[in-house]
């Protein structure tokens, strides 16, 4: 990627090191009574057109601790403001609040700023925090030279649409080459600063599972290093630990690090057996109990406790609040714990009341200012579903499927067959309309899924585009860390494990094996529950017998079954003979 080398370019090299290490800051979320701040709007940019005047934006996130001091710092500064004053209209965005804003900047981090033309061309863009002696004299060099930095172009162009099961061989090697120089062997984890990733931590939990003892060990001293990032008061996880060491957790609990955190200590306790995993996933549950749960239903959007100690995001947003479900859900499957299930359900049920659109989406917040938003609608169709795999209850997979048919009418681009961020992404002050790394990911996976529980071959096809698109330049030649992709790819090309059980919902016997269904460790799983009463599965692919003893459990793959289990503590050994089946 090359850039260019001028005055605005050198400035920009300033990096987060540069931070001022001031006292700490005890403001809470932004105050803005002075009118200082302007809202994201077509209205302010149009004011920006009339008046000839730049857009400075400033995306932060309650949680973040450096967007509390910059506030303190740099935007309250006697002559950041005189510079701003006669040419800049300062823009405040809540980046959790507005998804179709903040997935543009992701990859600057919060706080980030970006300053553009008034005709909404982007000119600058800055990563963390800038004390004021570094951001006048950007501001001052922006209003003499407004040419637009060149950061090079991420990725290459994108391709047409097409059908995709996975990667080639030289992509997929150096994803794996990628992530194996990434492993910190000194003190476990990826890269110097510990990010708790779902991802990274699903793929390698997946490598453990099968038998790679490499992989194993690298999880193990990972998540048992990991847990130094729990909070000893509240058991939230922060998000990222700041020293290599795992001694410096950065207190931020955003809703997508506890769902990643719970998921993986609840999965890796089962697999491993280790009493200490066990104890993490129970701590991280009770902070999602006892500070995030709203009490009416659904979750609130975050936590922070560093600089300015914002306390609790009261905010509800359905993103947050699928992610929240997916977690308990799979805490649930691991543990058996009933109210888990209890607040999962809860939660499902209030954000199709309050964030239900019709035709089966979902909005982000009680009004969405450009939505709907994809991550929205594809984290709460993955909690539906997963709620499906662990309740057995067809109204989840319903309403899974509604979501389903949603994202496909709203979001699917179709010259490329990926996902767009947002319903309304052609804003004039806005660049084109964009395609989020994660979400796509997510979309792809919870489509392959889908398509299993449904026997649905749209819903096949809509992942193989979104393999596709994956697949291509934008995704591979602008990253290099892909667990999320690989964790794509493997379930597109493999089918899940598949454990139905054949009794009536009100035997205990059935829900006994239900239960022991749900306990096996992997979370690309389709688990079903058929009550023949209730009439044939969405997808019934497999012609189960009768079994005269009463309820019994069968892996199936889509060629064969398991004799039939009637022992819960005997699922797991069938499975495992299926899967060495099926790998042979």
């Amino acid at each position: 990627m090359r850039l260019q080398m001028s005055f605005m370019s050198r400035i920009l090299g300033v990096i987060a090191a540069l931070f001022l290490l001031g006292t700490a800051a005890h403001a809470g979320p932004l105050d803005n009574k002075d009118g200082f701040w302007s809202e994201w709007s077509e209205a302010t940019f149009a004011r920006a057109a009339t008046e000839k005047k730049f857009v400075i934006v400033s995306l932060q996130s309650w949680w973040c601790p450096w967007c509390h001091v910059m506030n303190r710092d740099t935007w309250a500064n006697e002559e950041v403001r005189a510079t701003l004053k006669d040419h800049f209209i300062p823009v405040h965005v809540d980046q959790d609040s507005r998804p179709d804003v903040s997935q543009r900047y992701d990859r600057w981090g919060w706080p980030a700023t970006i300053i553009f033309g008034p005709d909404g061309t982007e000119i600058v863009k800055l990563r963390g925090f800038y004390s004021p002696q570094f951001l006048v004299p950007i501001l001052k060099e922006t209003i003499k030279d407004p040419s637009p930095v060149d950061y090079g172009t991420l990725g290459g162009a994108e391709r047409e649409r097409t059908l995709a099961n996975g990667l080639s061989d030289a992509q997929r090697t150096e994803i794996l080459g990628f992530l194996d120089k990434a492993y910190d062997r000194a003190n476990g984890g990826w890269s110097k600063s510990k990010l708790v990733d779902g991802p990274t931590l699903g793929w390698f939990l997946d490598r453990a599972k099968a038998g790679d003892k490499e992989a194993e060990t690298r999880l193990r001293r990972t998540l048992t290093a990991m847990i130094a990032a729990i909070d000893k008061d509240t058991g939230g996880i922060s998000q990222v630990m700041l020293k290599p060491d795992w001694s410096l957790p950065s207190r931020e609990f955003p809703m997508f690090a506890q769902q990643a955190g719970i998921s993986a200590y609840a999965r890796a306790a089962v697999m491993f057996g280790d009493a200490a995993y066990r104890d993490a996933a129970d701590r991280i549950y009770g902070f999602l109990k006892t500070r995030l749960a709203a009490p009416g239903g659904g979750f609130y959007a975050s936590m922070g406790m560093a600089e300015g100690e914002p306390g609790v995001d009261k905010r509800q947003y359905a993103r947050e609040t699928g992610q929240a479900i997916q977690g308990l859900a799979a805490y649930y499957d691991s543990t058996g714990a009933r109210d888990a299930l209890t607040l999962a359900r809860a939660a499902a049920d209030w954000a199709m009341r309050e964030r239900g659109l019709s035709g089966g989406g979902f909005r982000h917040a009680e009004r969405d200012a450009a939505g709907p938003y994809l991550a929205d609608n594809v984290e709460m169709a993955a909690a539906l579903l997963a709620l499906h795999r662990s309740t057995g209850g067809r109204k989840w997979l319903t309403a899974a499927g509604a979501a389903a048919d949603f994202i496909e009418r709203t979001f699917i681009d179709p010259r490329t067959g990926g996902f767009l961020a947002s319903a309304s992404p052609d804003a004039p002050h806005l660049p084109k309309p964009i395609k989020q790394r994660e979400d796509n990911v997510t979309a792809t996976r919870f489509f392959t899924l889908l398509a299993f529980y449904t026997g649905e071959k749209k819903y096949r096809e809509i992942a193989e585009a979104g393999m596709g698109y994956l697949a291509s330049p934008p995704i591979l030649d602008a990253y290099g860390f892909l667990p999320d992709v690989l964790l794509a790819e493997e379930e597109l090309r493999n089918e899940p494990v598949h454990v139905t059980i054949v009794g009536p919902k009100d035997d205990p016997r059935s829900a006994a094996l239900y239960a022991g269904a749900l306990h096996y460790p992997l979370t690309y799983k389709r688990t079903e529950w058929w009550d023949k009463r209730e009439g044939r599965l969405a997808n019934q692919d497999v012609d189960y017998p009768d079994f005269p003893d009463g309820p019994a459990a069968f892996a199936c793959t889509r060629t064969f079954c398991s004799l039939p289990v009637t022992d819960p503590a005997a699922i797991p050994a069938q499975i495992d003979r299926l899967q060495r089946a099926m790998s042979r």
